[in-house]
């Protein structure tokens, strides 16, 4: 029992010892690569608008695109989508010392958060210059309205974070070590996509839910009653 006891102790020291040289050898890479040109912005592209699509095909484009629901008794009669996309690239450097240490690190990163094709469809069977396809219209738009609103609000909060994760992480090899470049890029890859994925499913949580709050059936009756 005490030669299972001495070999504990044993593994704990090295693995707290290795844990050490890791944090000094990352500390080490910290102080000597060179800082990294980042850039984080969003996109939006061109909004267009849709006229052509029966209110069943935008009843299909809910539920199977955007996985959605409908509500009993009403009609779609406007649709807008919302496609978010991330995108981040970054090629990667390294920087040797003579004990054979080599650091791994990021250069020119790009983060860059599209709202892409945005379109609002508004059904065929509302006529031009109606009350029901200006209401509509007014509806579908404020939908898009979110989305841009929502984004803008948390790209700040997002860069910082994202900022902060290129800042903290830096890998090194010790001598000998056979050093894939396509595995130290996608492992920093991971990282930073570990450190601000968190808020993104917040920003996809926020905009569902203000978008639930526009399509309730209340809201539905009270537009609906301005065209009688």
């Amino acid at each position: 029992m005490k030669n299972v006891f001495y070999i504990l102790i044993f593994l704990s020291f090295t693995s707290f010892s290795t844990a050490k040289a890791d944090q000094s050898l990352n500390m080490r890479c910290q102080a000597f690569v060179p800082k990294p040109n980042v850039t984080v912005k969003a996109v939006f592209e061109p909004l267009k608008y849709n006229y052509d699509k029966v209110s069943r095909t935008l009843e299909r484009l809910q539920r199977q695109e955007m996985n959605g629901t409908l509500l009993d008794g009403y009609n779609i009669n406007g649709l807008t989508p919302y496609k978010l996309q991330t995108s981040l690239t970054f090629s990667v450097g390294k920087k040797s010392f003579r004990d054979g240490v080599t650091c791994f690190f990021p250069v020119d990163v790009d983060l860059t958060l599209t709202l892409q094709e945005p379109v609002i469809y508004i059904a065929r069977h509302l006529k031009p210059g109606t009350c029901m396809q200006k209401i509509t219209l007014r509806h579908e738009q404020t939908h898009e309205q979110i989305n841009v609103e929502a984004l803008e609000y948390y790209l700040p909060f997002i860069k910082d974070r994202f900022l902060s994760a290129v800042k903290k992480y830096a890998l090194t090899s010790r001598p000998k070590d056979d050093v894939d470049m396509a595995v130290v890029q996608e492992s920093l890859k991971k990282k930073y996509m570990d450190a601000i994925n968190p808020l993104l499913e917040e920003l996809n949580k926020e905009i569902n839910n203000e978008q639930s709050k526009l399509d309730r059936a209340e809201h539905y009756d009270y537009e609906q009653s301005l065209c009688l």
